[in-house]
């Protein structure tokens, strides 16, 4: 199929707008009217052209729409198509719940059309008849009055689809008539709460044997958790009388559920949860390149403005806030005096994050706001006006490298960045930097990209230190209990997840031997465990490898499992980075390049890492690195 991206069309417009001429289009009919609109005068043309600007340009507005508009997969690349799935034994959920309203309306219409597209070519192929698909829109309300719902809803049963919209109460689509006759009229099953007044569908349900009075009194006095439910007669048969029914009991893991779930219930949804997760990221997902900030009152500086100020002496370097595109609304930053505001009442406080979370908490609340919109305080660069202006490298990029730096080596206070949860792109926005001088940032080497799992991670390379002048300093910066030279933000977030898990689940646990957990614990010259859980005496009785499994994975691997077992320790966990990395590492020790199998065991592929039932010397348990962070480890107050 032919397939395009919203950058091509938007390209397109504009070449069609400036020109008046209709581009070369294979269907004839287009080319007509395609003809037609540019015969208009160029008055009435500029007026269309702009209308339709305005309908396309909603999309670039949103980071996650326009990522998803813009891609255009070539073989093997992430893709979602409905077709791929109607005839499948699958529930495929779509949450739109973290988009502004009218990001999640476009985006339940592009699935309704690519949903409503993909029924028809399933019939076009189909023999006999097809599997019944239902489609289950929560909300409905939201898309009610688009031609593509009433669509489905006229004409999707005979393409082999059952429709089933859920809505506070009918009446919400009033606002447009034809979708609320579409669903009183052409809506066989109703399934209604309580609803205190609805004349029209009081009429809908009404039977021979019950008026559309006493339904409008029964939908009335149904309680929380009863249903008044219609069903279609059989052919020839009269309307059967409405009648009530209760809802189930809450699943296991509902708030409402008696009793909670148990500890190993409530680990295995996690896991499974986190399996989904991977396999739709892995198939069907798209990371965001760039990150969505708010638009500057002011407008940009000129580059020669940009030079003048990266000389400037008066331009800070130890903080943030003069640069964030970020702020809590409740919070405002005063240049001149170097301070933090409360916008209610004018008091003023400390250029910190105590004294942002005081501003915060001045005349609103920390759960009021979007942990997002709280930037880094401080950065303190360490370069002199002097070396700034013989620097290569822009202001904001200097920033930037300074801004992960203090990220990878966790110095900041989780309020403002907190590593394990944290994507760089707010790092990004914090220091009011653009994609493409990040990028320049990469090309050169100053800093490495990391990946985006958990989240978007960035790395200041040694080359990147010497250029904002962080030195390290063995002992302190790197060696034992402090870390490894060279290591990547994702090794240190690995680390630390994996520090917490152990504090929790040994050091603060009274019945276990482990008083301390160390990280980058030296065991002898040369070699050290990336974290070690000690008893009083200092003996080594839990170990924990973060390993990231790259190049070297097939010499790594078997050389931190022998270290582990030659430490005698009563547990030996791996931390990965993803579940696929689990049966990576145990299928390098079941066949390592040298010596004997370090582990026999070995499980298919589809086997959860936490099913895995292994006691060897070097290994006692795999784990991805989103199950320690998000199940393992108790959730913080964030």
């Amino acid at each position: 199929d032919d397939a395009f991206s919203h950058r091509d069309l938007h390209a397109a417009l504009r070449q069609l707008h400036e020109r008046q001429t209709a581009p070369a289009v294979s269907d004839p009919d287009l080319e007509k009217m395609l003809a037609g609109v540019t015969a208009n005068s160029a008055r009435s043309f500029d007026e269309i052209m702009q209308g339709v600007a305005n309908r396309i340009e909603k999309i670039p507005i949103d980071q996650r729409l326009a990522a998803i508009f813009d891609h255009v997969p070539e073989e093997g690349d992430p893709h979602f198509d409905l077709v791929d799935y109607l005839d499948e034994n699958v529930v495929v959920i779509l949450d739109t719940g973290s988009l502004r309203p009218a990001a999640q309306r476009v985006l339940t219409l592009l699935v309704l059309s690519n949903l409503w597209t993909a029924l028809r070519r399933r019939l076009n192929r189909s023999d006999g008849d097809p599997p019944l698909a239902n489609l289950y829109i929560e909300e409905a309300a939201s898309v009610a009055d688009s031609d593509l719902l009433q669509e489905l809803l006229a004409q999707a049963r005979s393409f082999g689809c059952a429709v089933t919209l859920a809505m506070q109460f009918p009446a919400q689509l009033k606002a447009d008539r034809r979708i609320y006759d579409e669903l009183l009229n052409n809506v066989s099953t109703v399934v209604a709460g309580n609803v205190p007044r609805d004349r029209e569908l009081a009429a809908r349900l009404a039977t021979d044997d019950m008026d559309a009075r006493d339904v409008g009194n029964r939908l009335r006095a149904l309680q929380r958790g009863q249903w008044l439910v219609k069903l279609p007669a059989a052919y020839g048969q009269p309307e059967p009388r409405p009648f009530t029914v209760e809802s189930v009991a809450p699943p296991a893991g509902h708030p409402a559920h008696d009793p909670t779930p148990s500890r190993s219930e409530e680990w295995a949804f996690q896991d499974a949860k986190l399996d989904v997760h991977e396999r739709t990221l892995e198939t069907a997902g798209l990371v965001l390149g760039s990150p969505s900030v708010r638009t500057a009152d002011t407008e940009e500086s000129t580059d020669d403005a940009e030079d003048t100020a990266s000389v400037d002496e008066s331009v800070r370097v130890d903080s943030a806030l003069p640069y964030t595109q970020r702020m809590p609304s409740t919070v405002d930053y005063e240049e001149s005096i170097h301070a933090l505001r409360c916008t209610e009442c004018q008091n003023r406080y400390d250029p910190d994050i105590t004294g942002m979370e005081r501003a915060i908490s001045c005349c609103s609340s920390l759960d009021k706001v979007d942990r997002d919109d709280i930037p880094v305080c401080n950065l303190n660069l360490k370069l002199t006006p002097e070396e700034r202006a013989v620097s290569e490298w822009s202001t904001e990029q200097l920033f930037f490298m300074q801004a992960v730096y203090n990220a990878q080596q966790l110095r900041y206070d989780t309020l403002e960045y907190d590593l394990l949860y944290d994507s760089m792109i707010r790092l990004q926005e914090y220091v009011g930097i653009d994609s493409g001088d990040v990028q320049d940032l990469i090309d050169t080497d100053l800093v490495r990209h990391d990946g985006d799992h958990p989240h978007r991670l960035f790395t200041v390379s040694p080359e990147g230190r010497t250029v904002i002048g962080e030195s390290y300093r063995q002992g302190v910066d790197y060696g034992h209990g402090a870390g490894d030279l060279e290591e990547s933000s994702l090794h240190v977030l690995m680390i630390e997840t994996t520090r917490q898990y152990l504090e929790q689940a040994f050091a603060a646990d009274p019945e276990s031997p482990v008083v301390e957990i160390i990280p980058y614990h030296d065991i002898d010259e040369g070699r050290r465990l990336d974290l070690a859980g000690v008893d009083e005496d200092g003996e080594i009785l839990v170990a924990a490898e973060a390993e990231h499994l790259n190049h070297d994975v097939q010499r790594a691997v078997p050389e931190d499992y022998d270290k582990m077992a030659e430490s005698g320790v009563d547990e030996a966990i791996w931390v990965v980075p993803v579940r696929r990395a689990c049966h990576e590492l145990l299928s390098v020790l079941n066949d390592p390049p040298e010596g004997e199998p370090r582990v026999e065991k070995s499980y298919s592929s589809s086997t959860p890492p936490r099913q895995f039932s292994i006691d060897t010397p070097g290994l006692t348990a795999i784990y991805p690195l989103t199950y320690v962070r998000d199940t393992l480890l108790e959730e913080p107050s964030r």
